[in-house]
């Protein structure tokens, strides 16, 4: 058995991930164990028996094996959108459910021998204006042979360049973040968002990730210049203004959703793309969007992007691995974080 300190380690992970604290996990297990047991669980002086441990899973909704897995990895230069509004349980349950999830990650590579190392496609020079974004964009979609389209999915097209991508739970403050792992770029997106939300915080992290910004530069800055490099990277510069034109005092709204649907970017985000690429006035643009809050889209937006984005790869391994012999049963559920019997019903057509 790992040493206590190990599980201790595991245990303070889990609930954190969950957003408690030892009264709150203490509530949760109904008088079975004290908040101070807890505590000395963690700082590896006491251990559970098997009862406790059973139990402690069930609250932290985790399995047993959870608590028994590999130290945890470290997070390294982690960069919150909205960070400052965030609550401090709320940001260390996103930072602990990352690293969770990346040494998962990193395991499954291993073990499949699969391991992909991210390499930044641009170059460094320093990026101090918006403008500067949109070259930059179209100079990724080039190396990364993109081509001029709609990109169908972020998430596989991140994927696909050695860039992990994680979602995790998140209240309506947080979009995203970006961070490193034993040199492994992560992207993270909160899940509760909609699709062309999650699209365009991916690209916006992506912008963070890639540019060679300047830590100095006003923070305001800094975020006009990745919403401009996603915007760009989701609908590039030379395709909006074919579709747009050089010149508007207004859009209808049927355009608007039609272009939503097709390039799958939100109908403010290309608002606010008309008056970076001057093609409408910052009157214009304050017009439009008074009207845009006052009929509701703020909360609700018409129109739909059809293709779901969704992480893949990390998934895959583990089903390739088990199809290979190279998992075995109980390794692939714990991998995915899955009991048994919730395993073997998700994937009895496979297993």
């Amino acid at each position: 058995m790992p040493a206590p300190s190990t599980f201790g380690e595991r245990l303070q992970l889990a609930r954190k991930m969950a957003g408690l604290s030892y009264q709150g996990l203490a509530d949760k297990l109904q008088g079975l164990v004290t908040k101070q047991a807890l505590h000395k669980y963690e700082q590896g002086t006491m251990m559970p028996d098997s009862e406790k441990l059973i139990a402690l899973s069930h609250a932290l909704n985790v399995t047993v094996n959870f608590f028994f897995r590999s130290l945890p990895v470290k997070l390294e230069g982690i960069e919150f959108r909205r960070q400052a509004s965030l609550p401090v349980k709320e940001r260390e349950a996103i930072i602990s459910t990352i690293a969770d999830s990346m040494g998962r990650y990193l395991e499954v590579e291993r073990l499949m021998g699969v391991e992909k190392r991210f390499s930044n496609p641009i170059g460094k020079e320093e990026v101090t204006e918006p403008e500067q974004a949109d070259a930059l964009a179209d100079e990724v979609r080039r190396k990364w042979k993109l081509g001029v389209d709609a990109i169908p999915s972020v998430y596989e097209t991140l994927e696909q360049n050695a860039i992990k991508v994680i979602e995790c739970h998140g209240s309506v403050k947080f979009d995203g973040l970006h961070t490193r792992v034993l040199g492994h770029m992560v992207i993270v997106v909160n899940d509760e968002k909609d699709v062309v939300r999650k699209r365009f915080t991916a690209a916006h992290e992506l912008g963070h990730a890639l540019l060679n910004i300047p830590e100095d530069l006003d923070p305001k800055v800094k975020e006009r210049i990745c919403h401009r490099f996603a915007g760009s990277f989701l609908f590039p510069r030379e395709q909006f203004m074919d579709r747009v034109g050089p010149k508007r005092a207004r859009f209808m709204l049927d355009e608007l959703v039609e272009w939503k649907q097709s390039w799958g970017i939100s109908i403010k985000a290309m608002i606010m793309r008309s008056l970076d690429l001057g093609v409408i006035s910052p009157a214009t643009m304050k017009r439009m969007l008074i009207n845009y809050n006052r009929a509701g889209y703020h909360k609700d937006e018409p129109g739909e992007y059809k293709v779901a984005e969704r992480t893949v790869r990390f998934e895959q391994l583990v089903m390739h691995g088990l199809a290979q012999d190279i998992l075995s049963l109980g390794q692939a559920a714990d991998f995915l974080n899955m009991r048994m019997g919730e395993f073997r019903k998700k994937y009895s057509a496979v297993v």
